[in-house]
């Protein structure tokens, strides 16, 4: 049976954290706004590029980040909301 290493998380984020989470959440939002990717799309790339993607407190951020970057596109912001609530 091969070892396997237990999932680290975050239980607090730094202000590096923050600027990186942000900026990962502006390039998601950039991306819905462009048409580029949808909403899941979107929220799936922007998971997998968290450096902590099972901290809860990384994706908690996120989605605090990505739907404050949505500002007046209330339909992807509705969307975001329904798609985490079911995640």
């Amino acid at each position: 049976m091969e070892h396997l290493e237990p999932v680290s998380a975050k239980t607090e984020l730094t202000e590096l954290d923050f600027e990186g989470i942000d900026k990962i959440a502006e390039d998601a939002v950039e991306f819905i706004n462009s048409g580029k990717m949808d909403v899941r799309q979107a929220s799936s790339w922007a998971i997998h590029s968290l450096d902590d993607q099972w901290g809860f407190p990384s994706l908690t951020a996120l989605y605090h980040k990505m739907v404050e970057r949505l500002d007046s596109n209330f339909p992807a912001k509705r969307e975001l909301v329904r798609y985490v609530q079911m995640w």
